[in-house]
């Protein structure tokens, strides 16, 4: 009870007239902070916030965050430049509701001297007394018309009423009332942590676009030497060339906290000082740089989209930011962990609490411990009687394991192609060992046909070769010399190499066969 209302008393509800919201903009007493977006609307809605104002209709509510923090970096609002502010001058920052603001502040001030001219030009809005209409200037007369800019200023609009008749003369002094008197209500955050204002901040969606974290710390970190969005951007850059592009700022923001924070809720990085953020930065590059070097040569992943659960990055990223060259036995640990988490399913449920237990061990090897030693795991060989979809979390598990006994394709005995198979989502690298068409000739249905077991790589020319044959007949086909090595490495167990039992028969010998080999992984 204490805690709600000391809340209560930290956020104070106000309505403001227009003239004096903008007027507080004017003074700088109002901005827009560089973690905001740049201005999006169109002119449709323009002129329809203009028209619900006019009109007396709700247009929402401006979150402000009333503090005496000074960002780094502040945007002009609407391309007009702002004044400066004193040092520890009070500033209230716009959260919630900057492209109404914008719009409105660019409308009245739209004759302005401003930074960007085609920005200006959009704001350029004439209201027609005869319809009471709001048009662009470009399509207004000028003789039947007058421009928002000149009507919160007497000096401006005195000179120009003087062209109009009674009847306009009126619609226009009652267009200047309405703007004027609009009260737009203000909700001020006060006296709350960078913490408590990050949550508050992550949760507006009011405009339809999610704000992220990782915008507020780059307004609080700023400086000429450093922008923490370019950093992360350009780490998206590097993980992309090497096939890691879909690792996503969500998780690379993750890892960072895990690394300086031991946390995975990004709002953990809110207080922390901004010469410390630099060097975990710099420290997050070269752990993710190792990372993706061990998923490629030491668990054959070349795009994180196969990773069984994406998350996984985050305590391996907290494990290389401490120990860029692991020992053998270090990397047999992670190894170990990798299957552990890919066959149990760890992080299926509760993966907050799953994460932060591993976390801790991820230090503690790093430090020389073997804190997943004891690690071992019955697998279940229901999970690869599922249904096959590739970006299922069973389905990825089972890819990498496929990988392990490096495959080759069926007919030629070549090399699969890890690079090419494990570097994106290719359909045509995979088959049904016994054909879908095949089985749905003998009555099998399709959602029966579809499953892990029933799954192997193979080149996309030999899977169109292969088609819908009877395997009794495609396995024939198989070289001699190295059949036995081609199923021995797709794992098709011995007994069933002929390609004539049952259907039924093959799914299970072939789950059992991947359950065992997956817990030898997790056990050595």
């Amino acid at each position: 009870m204490e805690y709600h209302i000391m809340s209560v008393h930290k956020i104070t509800p106000s309505s403001p007239r227009i003239a004096a919201l903008l007027s507080d903009v004017a003074k700088g007493n109002i901005k827009i902070p560089v973690f905001q977006r740049e201005f999006v609307w169109t002119d449709e809605q323009i002129m329809s916030l203009l028209d619900s104002i006019y009109r007396g209709y709700p247009v929402g509510s401006l979150l402000l965050w009333a503090t005496k923090e000074a960002l780094k970096y502040e945007r002009e609002v609407g391309g007009f430049k702002l004044p400066e502010t004193p040092e520890d001058y009070p500033v209230n920052y716009v959260l919630d509701g900057q492209q109404r603001l914008t719009t409105l502040y660019g409308v009245f001030n739209a004759d302005q001297e401003t930074g960007n001219p085609d920005l200006a030009i959009r704001f350029a809005v004439a209201y027609l007394p005869k319809t009471e209409e709001f048009v662009h200037e470009s399509v207004a007369d000028p003789a039947s018309s007058i421009l928002l800019s000149k009507i919160l200023d007497t000096t401006k609009l005195l000179p120009e009423l003087a062209r109009f008749g009674d009847a306009e003369k009126n619609a226009i002094a009652q267009l200047t009332e309405r703007f004027k008197d609009y009260e737009f209500p203000v909700v001020t955050i006060r006296d709350r942590t960078n913490q408590e204002v990050c949550r508050v901040f992550q949760r507006i969606n009011s405009s339809g676009t999610q704000l992220s974290t990782l915008e507020l710390l780059a307004a609080w970190t700023w400086s000429d030497q450093f922008d923490l969005r370019n950093e992360i951007s350009g780490i998206l850059d590097r993980l992309a060339e090497k096939g890691f592009e879909d690792l996503g700022e969500d998780q690379v923001m993750r890892c960072l906290t895990a690394i300086v924070a031991d946390e995975i809720k990004t709002e953990a990085l809110v207080d922390l000082p901004a010469g410390d953020l630099v060097k975990a930065v710099s420290k997050l590059k070269q752990a993710l740089n190792a990372m993706v070097d061990f998923l490629a040569t030491e668990m054959k992943i070349k795009n994180v989209v196969f990773l069984p659960f994406p998350i996984m990055v985050v305590p391996l990223a907290r494990f290389f930011a401490d120990e860029l060259k692991p020992s053998a036995t270090q990397r047999k640990a992670l190894r170990k962990w990798f299957w552990y988490c890919s066959f149990t399913q760890r992080y299926r449920a509760g993966t907050n609490k799953a994460v932060m237990e591993d976390l801790k061990s991820m230090k503690l090897l790093a430090a020389g411990g073997d804190p997943f030693a004891t690690l071992s795991a019955s697998v279940d060989p229901g999970l690869f009687t599922k249904t096959w979809r590739i970006n299922s979390t069973a389905a990825k598990a089972t890819i990498c394991l496929l990988a392990q006994f490096d495959p080759k394709t069926f007919l030629t005995g070549a090399p699969i192609d890890l690079g090419t198979t494990l570097a994106a989502y290719n359909s045509r690298e995979f088959h049904h060992i016994y054909p879908k068409a095949f089985l749905a000739n003998d009555g099998i249905q399709f959602h029966e046909s579809n499953v892990i077991a029933n799954i192997c790589m193979l080149t996309a020319d030999d899977n169109k070769q292969i088609s819908d044959k009877n395997p009794a007949d495609y396995f024939d086909e198989i070289p001699p010399a190295h059949r036995e090595d081609v199923l021995h490495r797709a794992l098709v167990p011995m007994g069933y190499r002929d390609g004539t039992k049952l259907f039924s028969e093959f799914v299970n010998a072939r789950a059992s066969l991947m359950a065992e080999k997956a817990g030898e992984l997790i056990s050595t």
